[in-house]
């Protein structure tokens, strides 16, 4: 029996070199194994999961020059108070601000090269697959979504390049993804599962969603079709997350839809309310629950 694998997509933040940068997903895999009521062997055998680190090397540089170069010395001053600021405003919104680039965008070529590797071949045996992401990752998990299911002739989530405008471009590997790919990517996709999800806010980022009409009239939700589910799940006192049900049932088609916000306590401080959705036992158990 083909197993149904789980995507792992962090959100944003600076990847310390001492950290293990899968943590966080070992963390709700245990979870997730308690709610289901299976011994471990038993939920890997009908279970499998994809890792993905889009925290590449040059951006984790990019980050630090502009971090050094701006504030010398700041990092050793640990008790000023600006340290922090500096620290989340450089690495934390920095991957927001890298990521909705304009270029080729590393940090989507990183997490579709890393998603294709290990799904490839469980998809071509049978296997099915569904989507677990927080914070920025939430976004990325979105975006590809919705160029899955959106443009039914162009997977155009991984920009192509263009040595003209951008001659560093010319040292970027192809990466094609051919017809019957995107076929099982489509019909082998089965939930998505969305925690401190700022997809709300960037809404803002597409003008012809906002700009003429009714506000957000035209929104698209990708996850449609029977057997499949959208489960946000948010914290009142997590700044960053968003309920999401509302906005996309202002598009008439959405009315049926997939999505459901589910209201969980992650933590008392904003910092912890949005980093501990991975720890929280109410998400691990509606997990379970949906996927068992």
């Amino acid at each position: 029996m083909a197993k149904h694998y789980l995507i792992f997509i962090h959100g944003m933040g600076e990847v310390k070199p001492h950290e293990n940068p899968n943590s966080s997903y070992d963390d709700l895999w245990k979870r997730l194994i308690q709610k289901s009521g299976m011994s471990k062997e038993q939920f890997e055998g009908k279970f499998g999961r994809i890792y993905t680190n889009w925290h590449i090397e040059p951006l984790q540089k990019a980050a630090n020059t502009i971090f050094d170069a701006a504030f010398p010395g700041l990092h050793q001053r640990s008790m000023n108070p600006m340290r922090g600021i500096r620290d989340f405003i450089t690495f934390f919104m920095g991957d927001v601000v890298a990521y909705v680039s304009e270029d080729v965008n590393f940090i989507r070529r990183t997490v579709w090269t890393q998603i294709w590797k290990d799904l490839k071949q469980p998809l071509e045996q049978g296997a099915t697959y569904s989507i677990i992401a927080h914070s920025l990752g939430s976004i990325i998990a979105f975006d590809y979504l919705f160029h899955l299911f959106q443009n039914q002739d162009d997977f155009s989530f991984i920009p192509k390049p263009d040595p003209i405008a951008r001659p560093e471009d010319s040292n970027l590997n192809t990466i094609t993804v051919k017809p019957e790919e995107i076929r099982l990517l489509r019909e082998q996709f089965r939930h998505f599962f969305t925690m401190g999800s700022p997809i709300g806010l960037f809404m803002m980022r597409k003008g012809s969603l906002w700009m003429e009409g009714e506000p957000f009239a035209k929104l698209y939700n990708p996850v449609k079709g029977e057997g499949r589910s959208w489960y946000n799940f948010w914290d009142s006192e997590d700044p960053i997350a968003y309920p999401l049900a509302q906005l996309f049932k202002r598009n008439s088609q959405n009315q049926n839809q997939t999505l459901v916000d589910i209201p969980v306590e992650t933590g008392f401080l904003i910092f912890d309310s949005h980093t501990r959705y991975w720890e929280n036992g109410d998400v691990a158990q509606k997990i379970a629950n949906v996927l068992t």
